[in-house]
């Protein structure tokens, strides 16, 4: 064999070495792009189910915790919602606990519902991986409401307050045409506060922007911008208020507005009256029959069907008769009340009235919970 030919046979003979290499090469590279492929496909599916399971969780959760402090209904109102919502509790529901969280924290006055489900995988059962278990737990709590915006001018002294009734009318304002008894008006206070600033202010024929703070008109019209806070709240960063005659006044504290305010009421509350959706205009339209707040007519639900400016924030005051003149009150708790239509505010007459929901909110400013409490939330706490 002459070189020429010894050169282009070894040439042919390399080429088709490297050609089988190439193509063994070739073949490991598409088993691993088929593995990484299969795990990517699998991973979505995955987290797509513990998504799904989470969200489970926590709406048991939730279920649950509006029953607390009742366990035994709680523990049935999780299951309840489970079932309906198609998640097998013999095969998926591994424990629901109270007074504890998901990492072990201890916390009165909440449930805990744990899940798990098996996934099975699709392509990955070409890596001989044929399922896998997918964990998911919520806690949630049940609050008194501990603080909040949007609270119209008026305190109610709690001792008026004590005990409490769904429907049960109350005086929110007094006029002067008081008795300086023990639930009415006393030392110039019948019941209004500066809870923005001090002062009647203009009427509510312009909107306030949302940072505006709001004399006692206004704030009766579109609520007080200001967050209060309750003397027990947690976890409410509420805003000082101007100082009260010199005083300052804390997150939990308000100021008096002596004197009857006539004129400045009777225009705040029309407004509500005129702004009121005609869905939303009496107390069988706002309120369910066994107790509670509908929420096609709550103003503080996330997407509310309708408006009810006749449903309001009261803050409950300890301190509102103890003395005369401009003076601090402790907020102590907050009710929820269906606005009355008042007399005709003319002269010294102009007594305010609501009737009481006692109801619960959703994702409000939380305080420890008190059974006693008017209003109360549920809240995811892990």
């Amino acid at each position: 064999m002459n070189t020429r030919s010894w050169l282009r046979h070894t040439f042919r003979t390399w080429h088709r070495q490297e050609r089988g290499q190439i193509i063994v090469l070739a073949a490991g590279a598409m088993v691993v792009v088929l593995g990484f492929t299969a795990l990517a496909v699998d991973i979505g599916f995955f987290a797509h189910t513990k998504r799904d399971l989470q969200n489970d969780a926590d709406a048991m959760a939730l279920a649950g915790a509006q029953e607390i402090p009742d366990q035994g209904l709680a523990n049935s109102k999780a299951q309840e919602w489970g079932t309906n919502n198609d998640v097998d509790l013999d095969g998926e529901l591994v424990s629901i606990d109270f007074g504890t969280t998901c990492s072990g924290l201890s916390e009165p006055t909440t449930i805990t519902v744990r899940l798990e489900r098996s996934q099975p995988t699709f392509l990955a059962r070409a890596l001989g991986i044929t399922s896998g278990t997918i964990r998911a737990c919520a806690t949630a709590g049940r609050f008194s409401l501990g603080g909040g915006s949007g609270a119209v001018p008026w305190g109610l002294e709690d001792s008026c307050f004590t005990g409490a009734t769904f429907g049960q009318t109350y005086t929110l304002k007094y006029d002067s045409q008081a008795t300086g008894a023990n639930c009415d008006s006393q030392g110039g206070n019948f019941g209004a506060m500066a809870v923005d600033e001090s002062g009647a202010g203009p009427n509510c024929t312009s909107i306030p922007g949302p940072d505006e703070e709001r004399k006692y008109r206004k704030a009766i019209c579109f609520g007080a911008i200001r967050d209060l806070c309750s003397v027990t709240a947690t976890n409410c960063s509420g805003e000082a208020g101007d100082d009260c005659s010199g005083s300052p006044v804390s997150d939990h504290e308000l100021c008096t507005e002596p004197g009857n305010m006539t004129g400045p009421t009777g225009d705040g509350v029309q407004y509500r009256m005129n702004h009121t959706s005609a869905d939303c205009d009496t107390w069988e339209e706002v309120t369910f029959p066994e107790g509670g707040l509908r929420d096609t007519c709550n103003p503080w639900a996330a997407t509310p069907a309708t408006d009810s400016q006749r449903v309001i924030l009261v803050p409950i005051v300890d301190g509102l008769w103890s003395e005369g003149g401009r003076h601090k009150v402790t907020i102590v708790d907050f009710a929820i009340f269906f606005l009355e239509y008042p007399p005709q505010c003319t002269g010294n007459n102009c007594d305010i009235q609501g009737r009481f929901i006692q109801t619960g909110l959703s994702g409000s400013e939380r305080a420890p919970f008190d059974p006693d409490s008017s209003v109360t939330t549920v809240a995811l706490v892990e």
